[in-house]
């Protein structure tokens, strides 16, 4: 069961793809095919990656974990490459793990533009803005996004228990979010669904849609036991399910008393006009006020703006 978590933790970057959605050109197949390109390259480059650290690791494991550098990845390159290499392959590992961070943070700042749109955080109006004199790009939901990182990354410094309750939401809170459209999609919504441009078939894409929620309810299960073993000590306990509870608790008890009241679903960015058929009749068959369409930029709105109440009555 173990083995499961290293794809777990390390196909997280992926979904970058899918919160720069409204940036890409021709996203309705370019997202897709950079999902698949994401994961697929992880998969066989990983692969690799493993069957070399195999070749060259210490048959003697004890050694390996109970390591003096305190990463076993560093006693793995030492006793390969000695001292010099080891400190080109660490620098190395470092350099992808901040362009890791950075795929994250691209996605946590998408999706923390899209809540304030939607009026769905706190200080809404102060980070929905974007910037175009660089791009049109979200700066001040990346900027927050970063303090944000920073505050919880000090909570890393507590205890491994609280640094490792942060990494299982990660994953239990991205699990959540992928498998509760899916599996409404394929429970509730099959005579609703509306193929798009990327479609693998009426046939294999309810089977690839089960194996995926089976999939992530498993990993969401599994990242939830301890590391240590049945009955572990309070400084090794994983944590994770009280901050899930917290945050997934807290969030049904803000919707339900608050946020039903007045939020009606996500606005899109765009007329109706600009998207491709299929997308089209699924706005205008929704009938509700959240297709209405606003153009969030220095709090601007107009031409879209007009197409939507056109289309909206």
């Amino acid at each position: 069961m173990l083995s499961w978590l290293s794809p777990i933790w390390t196909i997280g970057g992926f979904d970058s793809c899918v919160h720069m959605s409204e940036e890409a050109k021709n996203a309705a197949k370019a997202v897709p095919y950079g999902i698949m390109m994401a994961t697929g390259s992880t998969w066989i480059l990983g692969f690799i990656i493993m069957i070399v650290l195999g070749f060259c690791i210490n048959p003697n494991l004890e050694d390996v974990l109970g390591t003096g550098f305190g990463q076993p990845m560093a006693q793995i390159y030492f006793d390969a490459l000695g001292k010099n290499g080891t400190l080109g392959f660490m620098t190395l590992l470092f350099v992808c793990q901040f362009t890791m961070g950075l795929s994250i943070l691209v996605a946590a700042s998408r999706q923390t533009w899209a809540f304030s749109r939607d009026g769905a955080l706190p200080f809404s109006t102060f980070f929905r803005p974007i910037s175009k004199t660089l791009g049109y790009v979200p700066l001040r939901c990346i900027w927050g996004c970063v303090l944000a990182a920073l505050i919880l990354g000090l909570l890393s410094l507590i205890a491994p228990a609280a640094s490792s309750a942060l990494f299982a939401l990660t994953v239990t809170g991205n699990n959540l979010a992928y498998a509760i459209p899916i599996f409404s999609r394929v429970f509730w919504g099959q005579h609703k669904f509306t193929p798009g441009a990327f479609y693998t078939g009426p046939v294999l894409s309810p089977i690839i849609a089960w194996v995926a929620v089976i999939y992530l309810v498993f990993s969401t299960i599994l990242v939830m036991f301890p590391g240590g073993g049945p009955d572990p000590e309070p400084s090794a306990m994983n944590y994770a399910v009280v901050i899930n509870a917290a945050v997934w608790g807290g969030s049904m008890i803000y919707y339900f008393a608050f946020a039903r009241k007045w939020f009606k679903g996500p606005k899109t960015t765009i007329g109706i006009e600009g998207v491709s058929g299929g997308q089209g009749g699924a706005f205008t068959s929704g009938g509700s006020d959240s297709d209405v369409v606003e153009k969030v930029a220095d709090g601007e709105s107009t031409e879209n703006q007009q197409i939507a109440e056109k289309h909206t009555g």
